[in-house]
């Protein structure tokens, strides 16, 4: 508690309510300020209001965590980059990003110590998936649309620049009805976080939420039409049944089952009924750009151009890595791919280019090391809660991994760091109880 003699506040409080904010992310916000950027700078004043009335003594048990450790070294990596970086501007701009997923970690391992508070903070984000779910389906099937989306038409009056659907790299061009955008802007990022979520339903012991869930995502994932989340998609429900469920023979039997979809929605293609023939066509051409048969707008073609881009880049650092926000500056001064691409749209090459074989390294340990203690969780852990939320969050990290390079870029996409955050939280209440059980 924080106290003084005008009033009490609880700092758990401002954490719940930053991690809220996070997730909201973009969808409330004018221009590049958002909701987050005001609570994260509250809470940054109420945090160190603290730390000055303990006399400045700082536990220091919690940054030596490893998994904390290594994102703390990651973030010094990058600040160490500046001196390097080639554009000083761009290189404060994403360590200022890194900071924000930094505090959003933080605020959720320090606000989960307890079962308990683990519990309360995925109801909070559990209201908020179900929500961002509502209105994506309402995007996809209506002409409703979030002020702040970029296929809004009053998007310009929130400081943002409506997307130009004649340039828009999405599949939906085929077809009359208009991609979902949620809470997220845009439609990969929309993707991305549909697909963290999914566990989080196939996982759950309530049919009627699991099957409502799976069904409500699948046909999202669909919508937006993204190529590697799709792919996430079938690889979340292939773990799930092969090693959560060890149904073999029932993975088989989707498979066939999901394939007899595809192939019977082509039998409404021609049907009279102008909704289904949309959804017919916009699936059938779905199918066709997941295979590679069709390229729209190039994609394949330009994210390819920018990795060379970055590879050759980074070749002539000798590994060490562009510094923070390299990869845009070096896109930059080269010319933007396709008039207009600058970004490196494939997370994981972002990493290496800029951070270089150092943050490679240490990012693939932090991640790889999380996976694994989840699913020794899962399948040790006698606390229901735990052994769920282990579940989940393994198939979801596995599965971000390739939906992460559907994006831009996901150094600042909160749902991200959510993930990560509730992760390490999981690991260290698993770890606590353990030692409960063995005293």
């Amino acid at each position: 508690m924080l106290v003084n003699n005008q009033y009490t506040l609880n700092l758990n409080s401002i954490f719940l309510f930053l991690v809220a904010s996070a997730f909201l992310g973009v969808s409330i916000s004018f221009a590049d300020f958002f909701l987050f950027h005001f609570v994260l700078f509250i809470s940054s004043i109420l945090l160190l209001y603290k730390i000055k009335e303990n006399q400045f003594n700082v536990k220091i048990s919690l940054f030596l965590n490893p998994h904390i450790f290594s994102l703390l070294l990651i973030f010094f990596w990058y600040l160490l980059s500046l001196f390097w970086a080639p554009n000083l501007q761009l290189g404060i701009k994403y360590n200022f990003y890194i900071f924000c997923g930094l505090f959003i970690i933080l605020s959720i391992v320090s606000f989960c110590t307890n079962i308990e508070e683990l519990n309360k903070m995925f109801k909070m984000l559990s209201l908020f998936i179900f929500i961002e779910i509502l209105i994506a389906l309402l995007e996809s099937f209506t002409s409703f649309r979030m002020p702040i989306s970029s296929y809004s038409s009053i998007s310009a009056f929130f400081g943002k620049e409506p997307a130009n659907f004649l340039v828009s790299d999405n599949i939906v061009l085929l077809s009359r009805i208009t991609p979902p955008t949620g809470f997220r802007w845009n439609t990969n990022d929309l993707a991305i976080s549909m697909i963290i979520a999914l566990p989080f339903f196939l996982c759950n012991r309530k049919t009627s939420i699991k099957i409502v869930g799976i069904f409500s995502i699948t046909l999202i994932v669909a919508m937006t039409a993204s190529r590697a989340v799709f792919l996430a998609l079938l690889l979340v429900f292939a773990l799930y049944l092969f090693l959560i469920k060890k149904k073999i023979i029932t993975l088989i039997l989707i498979l066939i089952s999901s394939i007899g979809i595809f192939l019977g929605m082509r039998f409404f293609s021609e049907s009279s009924n102008a909704r289904m023939n949309e959804l017919a066509n916009s699936i059938e051409a779905l199918s066709m750009y997941i295979s590679g048969d069709i390229d729209i707008s190039g994609s394949l073609e330009w994210r390819r151009e920018l990795t060379e881009n970055g590879l050759i880049a980074l070749k002539n650092t000798n590994g060490l890595g562009l510094g923070a926000g390299g990869s845009v500056a070096n896109q930059e001064t080269i010319g933007p791919v396709a008039g207009r691409f600058t970004s490196m749209h494939n997370f994981w090459i972002e990493v290496f280019v800029e951070g270089g074989l150092f943050v490679l390294i240490v990012s693939l340990f932090l991640i790889l090391n999380i996976i694994y203690h989840l699913f020794i969780i899962s399948k040790t852990s006698q606390n229901e809660n735990i052994k769920y939320f282990s579940q989940s969050l393994f198939m979801s990290i596995l599965a971000f991994f390739p939906a992460a390079i559907a994006a831009s870029s996901t150094i600042y996409f909160f749902p991200m760091w959510i993930m990560f955050g509730f992760a390490i939280s999981v690991i260290l209440l698993s770890k606590n109880q353990a030692l409960i059980i063995n005293n």
